[in-house]
């Protein structure tokens, strides 16, 4: 077969492959101690109509999807999770999706769909699926089985090094526990680790390794994988160097992470780390629902004011404390009562230093109606335009946050299908300052229709794709087309830390870009690939529980930098 990181200060980034070779060494002997359940992703290589080599009746992908069966059960038993890519003789991909190829002439990577072919020959798309797979299920690692042809005997196994060196770490010890243990356990010729970059081991987000057990050519082999023993061995070892890997805790924070305990504690150090000198205003804002902090990002800049999150019924002592360590004199309440209770904002008004009679609270009705308070309060800036988003979902105001803030855009919210009246109200109220407006979000979130509502007299610009993380690219794109940038992370999942994101960024200049909680878009992975040489880092916005260490591991292999030391 021949087919694939409580703000931190600045982390060390020396990375050195000696790490690599230190850590295979000091780890590579005895059996695994029990591991932490862990989201494991087997790849039963070919299937369906690619069935891989076929000796003596006897096609590939009947043992690969055989040895995945078994290897699943036995990692099931110690308390993983597994998914799969297929779990029958079945084709994973059948139509022509977005697929990755090195194009030689420029050297550049595209995502693009063409029903190209790899190797034996099976379509990328079928290879890309797997990846995709893996991907969105937001495994720990990928493994991919094979067996091999071509005369010979033995298990082999491999890691990527073709295009990144970041894989000549955590994916690279994956791949020699596996030869080791299988090795160990089924008893096979030992023919070594090699670094050949297969697709799916290159396209796999998280640290993957490929492994050809054995040779269907070889009638020994072939006896032995059609053994059930023999099979439950290789699975068994297959298990051994799953939990080797992850007692050897390769993943840990590489980026500087803003984090505390709790989504109220992560907008401490966000304020922490933006006003270090302290703030003469805080703004508050709900931090068991996200509307009324959807415009908080234009105020924070207009103001130079952090953004603090409380729930309704009590202000809690680190917010307090975090109001007077700052020496503020101002607070505004963005939301009603029912968002954010009077005895907050009291508690908030006594921590600053004044009278609960001095706070300052933009309530409307309905969250349409707060947020054109806000902007109201935050006034028109000639020629800048209003930023029009979703009032029905947070995410893409998040996209939009950092952007409108350095440009003084109001932030003013709409339902899907007709425009919200207060935002209409504010438009029209500023006809001759707000000429431009820009919809950030697709039909499906923001219609036709409400654009069609808007003046004629305002030039209307829509930036969106066909998911979150493609309409988050378009801003980014648009807003940083060039210059060095060093993005923030947040999460297209949860909106407290995504929220507090939007003024810190805007303060620094810096967009928001958006990952899953461990998981790295297609499309934003080639952005990186091909914005690299303008990367200057991270900062991830957020504990473990919003954005997985992994993805920092993701983020770096995207980056193609070598391993942390």
């Amino acid at each position: 077969m021949q087919s694939q990181h409580i703000f931190a200060a600045t982390l060390a980034r020396t990375r050195t492959i000696a790490f690599v070779a230190l850590t295979v060494v000091a780890l590579l002997c005895g059996s695994p101690s029990h591991a932490f359940a862990a989201r494991v992703f087997l790849d039963p290589g070919h299937g369906g109509s690619y069935p891989g080599a076929v000796y003596a009746g006897i096609e590939e992908q009947y043992v690969n999807h055989l040895i995945a069966l078994e290897t699943r059960a036995v990692l099931q038993s110690r308390g993983h999770t597994v998914a799969m890519s297929r779990t029958s003789d079945a084709n994973v991909c059948s139509s022509d999706i977005p697929t990755w190829h090195w194009d030689e002439t420029d050297q550049q990577y595209y995502l693009y769909a063409d029903a190209k072919t790899g190797a034996y020959p099976i379509p990328y798309d079928d290879l890309q699926m797997r990846c995709d797979k893996a991907n969105r299920w937001e495994a720990d690692v990928f493994i991919s089985i094979h067996n091999n042809a071509g005369g010979g005997t033995g298990t082999e196994t491999y890691y990527n090094s073709w295009d990144t060196v970041t894989d000549t770490g955590p994916s690279k010890v994956l791949a020699t526990y596996l030869q080791q243990d299988i090795v160990a356990a089924a008893g096979t010729y030992d023919r070594k680790v090699d670094d050949v970059g297969y697709y799916v081991i290159r396209w796999a987000n998280m640290p993957a390794a490929l492994v050809e057990v054995a040779f269907l050519d070889n009638s020994t082999d072939r006896s032995r994988l059609l053994s059930s023993t023999f099979r439950h061995k290789v699975a068994v070892g297959i298990a051994n160097a799953i939990d080797h890997y992850l007692n050897a805790k390769l993943i840990r924070p590489i980026e500087p992470r803003i984090a505390g305990a709790t989504r109220y504690e992560t907008a401490i150090e966000a304020a922490r780390s933006g006003w270090p000198t302290g703030a003469d205003t805080v703004l508050i804002a709900s931090g068991e629902n996200w509307p009324d902090s959807l415009t908080a990002s234009p105020l924070s800049y207009r103001l130079d004011a952090p953004l603090l999150l409380t729930p309704k019924a009590a202000l809690p002592a680190s917010v307090a404390a975090m109001i007077t360590q700052l020496g503020a004199k101002n607070v505004i309440v963005l939301g009603g009562t029912a968002a954010v209770s009077s005895a907050a904002a009291a508690s908030a008004a006594h921590a600053a230093g004044i009278n609960p009679s001095a706070v300052v609270r933009y309530a409307g009705a309905t969250r349409y109606e707060t947020a054109a308070l806000a902007a109201e309060s935050l006034g028109t800036t000639p020629g800048a335009g209003v930023v029009v988003v979703s009032g029905e979902t947070y995410v893409d105001a998040v996209s939009a946050s950092s952007f409108a803030a350095m440009r003084g855009m109001p932030i003013l919210l709409t339902p899907r299908d007709s425009l919200a009246a207060a935002t209409s109200a504010f438009i029209a109220r500023h006809s001759a300052e707000v000429t431009s407006a820009v919809i950030v979000g697709g039909t499906a979130v923001v219609s036709s229709a409400v654009q069609m509502a808007l003046p004629r007299t305002v030039s209307v610009e829509r930036l969106a794709g066909p998911d979150r993380y493609a309409t988050n690219l378009a801003v980014v794109k648009r807003f940083w087309p060039e210059g060095d940038i060093s993005p923030y992370a947040a999460t297209a999942h949860n909106f407290p830390d995504a929220l507090a994101a939007g003024g810190l960024a805007a303060k620094n200049g810096q967009p928001v870009m958006i990952f899953g909680w461990r998981y790295l878009d297609k499309g934003t992975r080639e952005f990186i690939m091909q914005q690299n040489d303008r990367l200057r880092g991270w900062t991830i916005m957020g504990s473990y529980n919003a954005l997985d260490y992994l993805l920092d591991w993701e983020l770096a292999k995207a980056r193609r930098l070598p391993p942390p030391s």
